[in-house]
């Protein structure tokens, strides 16, 4: 957050004059943007303060200090963790050290890893298979544990998944819960020592059991054995609003583990176009609605800066509202709250997570799209798509979006939701010859454009969708049989849009 605002060469070039002297220009910027996160209702920040054995913690025997400071405030022999602590607890909010467990990022070897080449797995990952891997990272945990007033620490397994080389995962899972059950003492001996009932730990992880289970994270032994706190299920990059957040509460229940779900600005996009577009606040509120209402606790805002990074970078690849600080806290707000997401129009996006052509970073395909192959005798497939949504509710109208490449004009769609088939009068089709640029989103050539309305209550039919999971079904009638070539299904939108009753004059 403060390397966006307060950027003055992380970026690149300076984005703003710094005043001399500039320690207390630094400090009241460092405050200022703990205060906006206090009016956002923000309860707690978890603040990245280690990567790649660079860290924001001077006095650390471990790793190197982070190349990008505060202007004037080493100088002044003031530590920004330490301005920045004293203004969370100020507002009654909560400081976690986010430690960043295997960042990729590239670069060279910084701190103790720079002895130690033997470390390095994947390029500029580390092997936590190794036993002085797991040391170097629990010993830094205790040099900041024992030098600041941190309410917990959380391990962001995310950067970047991989702790084993890929496919040991399974068979080091112990290696972690060993690791965990040190970071739960070392937390619980620091607790003791402050006079405090009990310091937090919490983990970023990916949004599937199946793939923590894979990268060797015992995510129920974990919160069974009562060593987390909390949990974060959350794609590498996008928001996935199809998350089934059930599968981590009922991890938890009957315990007091609780489930965070990741929300990213971005959208489920292959490279280069997932840096044009980003989640709007109707897209953010459909997300948090199906994680609430499956059960989720809160929510968890991951590289939220991306709302008003143009401030620091001004090309078109990151083409982001520099007016959006502090503006996009405001967002912050209301996702605070299940019962203000449930009063606002809610759009829903069901976009592969990762396109086929890519693997999600755990090395798991992540691609919903329906691809139909004209060589087979009945081209069908079909996709799920969540939305946690009373449909019986006369207050809600309902719209569904998607995009069809590779249809010919006399082609036609039999589509499906729910078994049910969609009669043709709600159905309209718009061909789109010039398709769609990186800066509306994916890259796509001309395409079909069909859109589904789905309130048919006065025609005397009860519409599809159901709370939940629903599932689209579509069999393409192609007007050559056993031609070559592929349709692709992609980039399902569902709007809800809630009707308000008349107000009384």
């Amino acid at each position: 957050m403060w390397s966006t605002i307060l950027n003055v060469d992380y970026y690149g070039k300076a984005n703003r004059v710094v005043p001399e002297p500039a320690a207390p220009f630094s400090q009241r910027i460092l405050e200022e943007l703990i205060d906006e996160e206090a009016a956002a209702h923000v309860d707690a920040i978890s603040y990245c303060l280690f990567t790649a054995f660079e860290s924001d913690v001077p006095s650390s025997k471990v790793t190197d200090l982070f190349r990008w400071r505060p202007p004037g405030l080493d100088a002044a022999k003031i530590d920004p963790l330490k301005v920045l602590i004293d203004r969370c607890h100020l507002h009654g909010m909560q400081f976690i050290a986010d430690i960043r467990m295997n960042d990729r990022h590239g670069g060279a070897a910084h701190g103790i890893a720079k002895q130690h080449p033997e470390w390095a797995i994947l390029g500029t990952a580390y092997n936590y298979a190794l036993d002085d891997v797991r040391k170097a990272i629990l010993a830094f945990d205790k040099e900041v544990l024992d030098a600041y007033d941190v309410d917990g620490i959380e391990y962001d397994y995310l950067r970047w998944c991989h702790m084993f080389m890929p496919g040991e995962g399974r068979q080091n899972a112990h290696l972690l819960n060993d690791f965990t059950r040190q970071t739960r003492k070392l937390l619980d001996d620091a607790a003791a020592r402050r006079g405090r009932k009990r310091l937090l730990l919490g983990v970023r992880v990916p949004q599937t059991i199946g793939e923590c289970d894979y990268l060797g994270f015992d995510l129920a032994t974990w919160i069974r054995e009562g060593l987390v706190d909390y949990v974060v299920p959350s794609d590498f990059m996008h928001t996935d609003t199809n998350l089934k957040t059930e599968d981590f509460v009922n991890l938890a229940r009957g315990t007091g583990c609780r489930i965070y779900p990741a929300i990213h600005n971005r959208i489920g996009m292959d490279e280069p176009n997932e840096h044009y577009r980003l989640m709007a606040l109707e897209n953010l509120r459909a997300a948090a609605q199906n994680y609430y209402r499956f059960g989720a606790d809160g929510v968890s805002p991951y590289n939220f800066q991306f709302t008003f990074e143009r401030r620091a970078v001004a090309h078109r690849s990151s083409a982001y509202s520099a007016i959006m600080w502090p503006a996009a806290l405001g967002w912050l707000r209301e996702l605070r709250y299940p019962d203000q997401i449930a009063a606002h129009d809610r759009h829903y996006l069901f976009y592969a997570v990762w396109k086929k052509s890519r693997h999600n970073i755990t090395g798991t395909p992540n691609d919903d799209n329906i691809y139909l192959n004209r060589a087979q005798p009945t081209p069908a497939g079909s996709r799920r798509f969540r939305m946690a949504e009373k449909f019986d509710d006369p207050a809600l109208r309902t719209t569904i979006q998607l995009k069809v490449m590779g249809l010919s004009e006399e082609d036609q769609l039999e589509i499906q939701i729910n078994g049910q088939a969609v009669p043709v009068e709600y159905i309209t089709r718009v061909f789109d010859a010039n398709g769609q640029s990186v800066f509306e989103g994916d890259p796509l050539p001309a395409f079909h454009q069909y859109v589904i309305d789905l309130n048919w209550e006065t025609t005397g039919r009860s519409q599809p969708l159901m709370f939940g999971d629903n599932q689209l079904a579509v069999r393409l009638i192609p007007v050559q049989p056993s031609a070559n070539g592929t349709v692709s299904i992609e980039e399902l939108e569902c709007y809800v849009y809630v009707r308000k009753p008349k107000r009384l004059r």
